[in-house]
């Protein structure tokens, strides 16, 4: 199942684009990536950032804003993110180690992400593994997406975080449905070590993420990549060489 778009998360990145935030974008989009998901913006305004992808071929799928500025300073993320033409704003992150955790996450959301679709803007929580403790049989991730609007409230499944909590990625992507918008494809070497490498080869089978993925209607499939063999600008090329081969 090939995809004809491949976004990067710029965290994987975050080492390089702390001398040269704009000639780092320059290279991804030589490298043939379509898309960005910003985690931080470079001391840019929305404005001077949006020309720099312009500029680059690029465009912002996404921003991963933290929590706090999302429930307690919505407008301004929201007019950031417009100006900058992204589709969606992402939060990476809550605190969620109890039922309650979960259920006091979903019920911040309710306004934020009202405002966020009114502006025309996605809304995705992207999980890490602790979302994946249970509570009773339910995974705390799960209490949250239940107790969302599920036509405001979508999902990030990062596949590497669910296969690190010991939860089939696959199986779990499957479970979300058409919940599951956006996807970071990060490959585990294996269960044992559980390091994050080169998509190329690991335990995460990736053709049938694809092939779910598009049963499900995905729509931004974003590479992330947390430890390198050797420069994250290589292991990148090596992710979008890898997933435009399959």
């Amino acid at each position: 199942m090939s995809i004809k778009e491949f976004s990067i998360q710029l965290y994987t990145l975050r080492d390089l684009m702390k001398d040269d935030f704009a000639g780092v974008l320059a290279k991804v989009g030589k490298l043939g990536f379509t898309g960005v998901e910003f985690a931080g913006y470079g001391g840019y305004s929305a404005k001077e950032l949006k020309k720099i992808l312009d500029d680059s071929g690029l465009k912002s799928v996404g921003s991963h804003v933290p929590y706090d500025a999302i429930t307690k300073d919505t407008g301004a993320v929201i007019e950031y993110n417009a100006i900058l033409g992204s589709e969606w704003i992402v939060c990476p992150h809550a605190n969620m180690a109890t039922r309650d955790d979960a259920l006091r996450a979903a019920e911040s959301f309710e306004k934020p992400a009202e405002k966020i679709a009114e502006a025309g803007i996605g809304f995705a929580y992207h999980n890490h593994h602790f979302e994946f403790a249970k509570s009773g049989e339910s995974f705390l991730l799960d209490i949250l997406l239940e107790n969302t609007d599920n036509k405001l409230v979508f999902s990030e499944l990062d596949m590497y975080w669910a296969a690190y909590a010991g939860v089939d990625p696959l199986e779990y992507l499957a479970k979300l449905g058409g919940r599951a918008k956006l996807l970071h494809v990060k490959q585990m070497k294996d269960f044992e070590t559980k390091r994050c490498i080169d998509l190329g080869e690991g335990a995460i089978d990736f053709k049938k993420v694809l092939r779910v993925g598009a049963e499900l209607g995905v729509l931004h499939y974003i590479l992330e990549q947390e430890e390198f063999e050797s420069d994250p600008l290589v292991s990148a090329k090596n992710g979008i060489d890898y997933i435009f081969s399959i």
